[in-house]
């Protein structure tokens, strides 16, 4: 069974969509700006609003994001992840954010 088996149509949807968020974005992890490079290697497409809140497959509410980062923000929202200021990367969970 398909790891991302919750994605409408498939692994040839995902990979549309990969290929289309990359078009939108760059070939890099929203959060940590890893490069994936032009085969998106690695590339898992996460819910910037999760999906349990926003149940939709829209481009608009999808970004690309490594696995590290898309297990790291899990079910939450970006903001009780990102760093203050948005600077790239995830805070880790109870790390001080003035740090």
């Amino acid at each position: 069974m398909s790891k991302n088996r919750n994605t409408p149509g498939g692994s040839q949807r995902r990979k549309r969509i990969k290929r289309a968020l990359a078009r939108r974005d760059g070939a890099c992890c929203w959060y940590c700006a890893g490069d994936f490079g032009p085969e998106l290697e690695g590339a898992t497409v996460d819910h910037l609003i999760p999906h349990t809140l926003l149940r939709t497959w829209m481009l608009a509410a999808l970004v690309l994001a490594c696995e590290p980062c898309n297990r790291a923000k899990a079910d939450r929202l970006p903001q009780e992840v990102l760093r203050p200021r948005f600077a790239p990367g995830l805070v880790p969970v109870g790390a001080d954010a003035a740090a």
